[in-house]
């Protein structure tokens, strides 16, 4: 980034006489004005904002936009800004804001998308991925950037849940590509409980999935009868919820993997494994490797374990038992 020196004047400004919406140069979203208040409201403004006069003789903000804001709410009338000079090119004047934000506090990704959006206004894309992207902690590739590019198509909504972190990245991105009702379904579902991100995507798949099997929106997958007795149920707190609610997809999307698994579970159960032994299938019961987890705190613990494994009646046949079942 440019970093050569410019001229301002500072000036005595009404507030009234500044444009307070969210002009070209903003790069604020979601953002919690009552510190920057109270910290204006105790030492004052520390850091002058900076404004571009426009053609009415009216101000747009280049930089200090949250702390004009805070200044409006607390009832200032005015205060002292650097004018910038009224030919000051626009990119320089993105980039005055930019690096005035990176100095004091980290970017949320919908306010990264902002950016890498503004400045498509100026630069090409191997200039914003290579140049920008690394400022901005962003992985430098065309398809991230494209996915940034995309956040401000999202409603209000959606992109609070991806700036508070609350809503996965992928997620978003995903999402962008289905309609404005299912897309807000998915984010009340992910956001009302306490999803983790992987959760997310994979039960983001087989909503879509069983959508398009079954031929009907998503808005009315998620609005099962099932589910939505889950989300009011007041005995269970969120985590048992979105278990729950995964086990009602994951039967719906794969039915006879969960009745393979109940017949798998009972098989184990039959053969009375030991304590601290555990054998765990293939993911999906798609491969032919199982895996044997055992706990112990000691060799002889372990080797006991052992012993008692191999003399264990019916072992031989732990991977069939489920398929005879099956079958019979």
């Amino acid at each position: 980034m440019e970093k050569k020196a410019f001229k301002s004047t500072p000036l005595q400004v009404e507030i009234s006489d500044i444009d307070l919406s969210p002009g070209p140069f903003c790069m604020s979203f979601n953002f919690d004005l009552e510190p920057l208040k109270d910290s204006i409201d105790r030492f004052g403004v520390l850091n002058p904002p900076y404004l571009l006069k426009k053609s009415d003789n009216n101000f747009i903000v280049v930089a200090g936009y949250r702390r004009l804001l805070a200044l409006r709410e607390l009832g200032w009338q005015d205060t002292v800004c650097q004018v910038l000079p009224d030919n000051f090119p626009p990119l320089k004047a993105l980039l005055l804001n930019l690096n005035d934000n990176l100095l004091h506090r980290k970017l949320n990704n919908i306010e990264k998308g902002m950016v890498l959006k503004r400045l498509t206004s100026f630069l090409n894309t191997e200039e914003i991925v290579a140049n920008f992207m690394p400022i901005l902690d962003i992985p430098a590739n065309r398809q991230t950037l494209e996915l940034f590019l995309g956040l401000e198509e999202l409603e209000d909504t959606v992109k609070v849940s991806v700036a508070m972190e609350r809503l996965s990245l992928r997620i978003a991105g995903l999402i962008r590509s289905i309609g404005k009702d299912d897309r807000l379904k998915i984010n009340d579902l992910f956001t009302s409980l306490k999803w983790s991100f992987n959760q997310q995507w994979e039960t983001i798949q087989w909503i879509i999935e069983i959508a398009s099997r079954e031929g009907r929106p998503i808005k009315e997958i998620v609005d099962e009868r099932q589910i939505i007795e889950v989300l009011n149920n007041n005995r269970m707190n969120k985590p048992q919820k979105v278990k729950a609610i995964v086990k009602i997809l994951k039967a719906r999307r794969f039915p006879s993997l969960l009745e393979t698994e109940k017949l798998f579970k009972i098989g184990i159960f039959n053969l009375s494994l030991p304590s601290g032994i555990k054998i765990i299938p293939p993911p999906f019961f798609e491969g032919i490797d199982y895996k044997l987890e055992i706990v112990f705190t000691k060799g002889k613990e372990l080797k006991e374990k052992l012993t008692e494994l191999s003399n264990l009646s019916g072992l031989e046949k732990i991977t069939d038992f489920w398929k005879g079942a099956e079958h019979g």
